[in-house]
């Protein structure tokens, strides 16, 4: 933190790291992106953004991630991702090489109810953001286990999400069968519950629903009204 304030140029210092992503996978990063995936403290990550603020915005250079993407690829705590998305809240809505967004890393991380709601406050279209495989962070938190309330909170945004398959043809409903985690049952069973499909989430009054909606082709339903029709 003190090399920062009395040297924030250093903030700036592109490096090449190897094994960076995994073990195997080079790049050049900044400190902000090492920072995020060596679990550094809030105040830490805070101290190295206020010294150079553009760095949460750089994206290192062999999957083109953000350091937000890195902190919950390390499963950073609410603290951390929060500190990122103040800086940039554009962050939230960043694809890397893969198509992923910050909030598909949480999903498969471990990330609890705090960061998530974080990321969706940020930008709730996350919710629908479909990988290069046609993943979207529902069918992540359910093949990795993800939490209730984490699950929960997906659909609250994006219901249709429930029907979306993968490139392979999966829903969310199959990739939770098979696996096995504690909260497999109550997953289950929110899944297949049907209000689910009269349900709009809070994007129907968020500020940007109807532009995003002509953009993406994303329109929710209120709750008891009839589909419109094909």
């Amino acid at each position: 933190i003190a090399i920062c304030e009395h040297h924030p140029s250093s903030a700036r210092i592109w490096t090449r790291r190897a094994g960076f992503f995994d073990g195997e996978h080079e790049s050049h990063v900044l400190p902000i992106h090492q920072a995020c995936a060596l679990y550094a403290p809030k105040d830490a990550v805070e101290a190295i953004v206020r010294a150079y603020p553009e760095g949460v915005r750089v994206k290192e250079n062999s999957f083109k991630r953000t350091a937000c993407h890195i902190a919950c690829q390390s499963s950073a705590g609410a603290d951390v991702v929060s500190v990122l998305l103040h800086f940039y809240p554009e962050a939230a809505q960043e694809k890397d090489n893969l198509g992923r967004l910050p909030i598909h890393y949480a999903c498969s991380n471990g990330a609890n109810i705090d960061v998530i709601e974080a990321i969706l406050t940020a930008y709730p279209w996350a919710a629908a953001g479909q990988d290069i495989h046609g993943w979207l962070p529902l069918h992540v938190a359910c093949h990795f286990g993800a939490g209730t309330d984490v699950v929960k909170a997906l659909l609250n945004a994006y219901p249709d999400s429930i029907q979306a398959r993968t490139e392979k043809g999966s829903t969310a409903l199959t990739l939770v069968r098979k696996i096995n985690c504690k909260n497999k049952a109550e997953v289950v069973h929110l899944l297949e519950d049907e209000g689910w499909k009269h349900w709009n989430g809070p994007m129907r009054d968020h500020p940007s629903h109807y532009r995003r909606a002509e953009e993406t082709g994303l329109h929710h339903r209120r709750r008891g009204s009839a589909p419109a029709a094909a």
